[in-house]
């Protein structure tokens, strides 16, 4: 497979440790419930079974996971910008992205209409069951809005690289918000800005975007069964269409098949690294956008970033059973692995 070659890829993964990254998004809580149906006892109210917890555990989600890769990256500083709720699950929210080392002073509390968006995850047996899901009904308040974007436009001429997460059902990417990020990233030119999001309206204008092969193809027409493979050809188009539309970098996701890119000197196929034995890709989206995005922080070209994002995905993807991230070292293990393979 094409990779970098290994003296140019470590020295740029030393320069992850200068940047500073900011991530605004829709922060979550990933609560994983091991649950043992066999310790079940009658509710004295209700006279139900009981669900026994034995191991509960919490990460951070979605944009949460994206700062938890960039420091794992090693990003000198990572500064998170979002919204939770007066409610006991932001409070570990933002514990955990303070252990992280995470800069949590952009993140706002919203006192009324919202709720920490929460992912809870029972797992019986060690298969997950229904997901139960928190926040689904968020409004976002104008004074939060403002307050949020207040704080990122005071942080952005000292960002390296701007990271936008749009994944809640009810995040944060109201129009007005949207409006004015859009403004934002307008008026700074030459920073380095990634969108990651499964909604059209959040694609904000000015930014390179990251997608997965098959919410592309949806945003093109591109119509695929719900269970259908995307075809290269038509991952293909789907990415010509969205260049066009913004005129600029367009990375799409292929797990095992790579990624393909699209840019000013045309499109591009970027194989995955290839794994063997039992794999787990649980996070690698967000393992992959964060590399993509410190590597276009340090001048690499989309290619060369779509290289660097394939490689942590690729470690992500290793690690089974949890929300992996990926390390330099991890990374420069696997392409010198993979070099000689």
């Amino acid at each position: 497979m094409s990779l970098m070659p290994l003296p140019e890829l470590k020295a740029c993964l030393a320069r992850f440790a200068g940047l500073h990254v900011g991530v605004i998004g829709d922060f979550a809580l990933d609560a994983y419930w091991t649950i043992e149906p066999a310790a079940a006892l009658p509710s004295v109210e209700t006279g139900l079974p009981t669900q026994p917890v034995s191991e509960q555990r919490y990460a951070a989600g979605a944009a949460g996971n994206v700062v938890a890769n960039l420091v794992a990256l090693g990003c000198a500083r990572v500064a998170a910008f979002g919204v939770v709720g007066r409610d006991p699950w932001g409070a570990e929210l933002l514990r955990i992205l303070q252990e992280l080392g995470a800069d949590v002073g952009g993140m706002a509390r919203q006192e009324r209409d919202w709720a920490t968006v929460v992912y809870a995850k029972p797992h019986v047996g060690g298969r997950e069951q229904s997901r139960i899901d928190f926040g689904d009904f968020n409004r976002l308040r104008a004074d939060t809005g403002a307050r949020l974007l207040d704080d990122l436009e005071q942080a952005l001429p000292r960002l390296d690289a701007l990271v936008i997460n749009a994944q809640a059902r009810a995040g944060i990417h109201d129009e007005s918000l949207r409006r004015r990020l859009a403004a934002l990233i307008a008026a700074n030119p030459g920073k380095a800005c990634i969108v990651d999001s499964r909604d059209p309206a959040a694609m904000v204008p000015g930014c390179a975007l990251k997608i997965n092969d098959r919410e592309a193809a949806g945003c093109c027409g591109i119509a695929i069964p719900p269970e259908g493979h995307v075809a290269r050809e038509q991952t293909l188009a789907a990415a010509n269409q969205l260049f066009a539309r913004r005129n600029r970098p367009v990375f799409v996701t292929r797990g095992s098949a790579g990624m393909v890119v699209c840019d000013p000197t045309g499109i591009a196929e970027v194989p995955a690294v290839p794994l063997e034995g039992e794999v787990d890709t649980v996070g690698a989206g967000d393992a992959a956008l964060a590399g993509i995005a410190v590597s276009r922080a340090c001048g690499l070209t989309p290619v060369q970033a779509a290289c660097v994002g394939n490689l942590a995905a690729a470690v992500c993807a290793r690690k089974l059973r949890q929300t992996g991230t990926a390390s330099p070292a991890e990374i420069l293990a696997l392409a010198t692995e993979a070099a000689g393979s």
